[in-house]
């Protein structure tokens, strides 16, 4: 049989108003906003006291907190007297919501950046503590997967080499989109494996590919100047590849890069 009318619903869960604040929370509003955004919701309209009594905020703060839901296109205010708050949807607020994540992203990004040059130093002055980073991974499977972890990571460009086409291929479809969202794609591929793909080949590859001068089986991946992967021979079965963030190698691997174009 189904529910009585009796029977209560998710959606009166006496949790679901405190995931809901959780929810608002998670988005960028502070617990106080949320409180009374859902508040205005349930009441539609109303006025700053009755919000007071329902919510348990202070007088003092009520009108600092509905000026902030309105500047985040939250709420509408009516001038009349007393003054009048109608609730207005979350998606008519989503531009100015989306707005203050981005803020707060770069606003976190930065704080990043400064952690990283205030601790560098200490890093470095640490006997136990090594300030480069490498590593060895084996196995094409788990080369490609750490590629895709490091292409995701990316904050402003990649210069990468292919030894062939078809490696070429299957990782075009995230350098695309890395390439929409703003990132600098330098691809490259040598000269003879272009002359190869054009005549055995209809794929034309969609980011304009710079010319390699000398044709090896190596790889190589580098990361926004900070990170490079480089595999020595795709050809080999037992394939493995080198992670480091050493600077001197980075910079290496990048003059040879520039003196390799055709």
């Amino acid at each position: 049989m189904g529910n009585s009318i009796s029977e209560k619903s998710d959606l009166y869960d006496d949790s679901t108003p405190g995931k809901l604040v959780n929810l608002l929370i998670e988005v960028g509003l502070s617990q106080t906003q949320a409180q009374v955004y859902l508040e205005l919701v349930k009441q539609k309209e109303t006025t700053a006291s009755n919000l007071c009594r329902a919510t348990g905020v202070k007088s003092s703060r009520i009108y600092s907190i509905l000026s902030e839901l309105e500047q985040l296109g939250l709420v509408m205010v009516l001038n009349t007297s007393p003054k009048q708050y109608i609730v207005t949807s979350l998606a008519e607020g989503l531009p100015n919501i989306e707005e203050l994540i981005e803020k707060e992203y770069t606003k976190k990004k930065e704080i990043i950046k400064e952690l990283n040059l205030r601790l560098t130093p200490l890093f470095d002055s640490s006997s136990t503590i090594p300030s480069v980073m490498a590593f060895i991974i084996k196995g094409r499977r788990a080369i490609i997967a750490k590629i895709h972890q490091e292409l995701s990571k990316v904050d402003q460009e990649v210069l990468i080499r292919f030894p062939a086409p078809k490696l070429y291929f299957e990782f075009e479809p995230v350098l695309l989109e890395l390439q929409i969202a703003g990132i600098k794609i330098n691809a490259g591929l040598c000269q003879q494996s272009l002359n190869k793909l054009r005549e055995n080949s209809s794929r034309i590859p969609e980011i304009p590919l710079t010319i390699c001068k000398r044709c090896c089986d190596c790889f190589y991946l580098m990361v926004d100047q900070n990170y490079l992967l480089s595999v020595s021979n795709w050809a080999s079965p037992n394939v493995y590849a080198i992670w480091t963030s050493d600077t001197s190698l980075i910079n290496i691997t990048s003059f040879f890069s520039s003196s390799n174009v055709a």
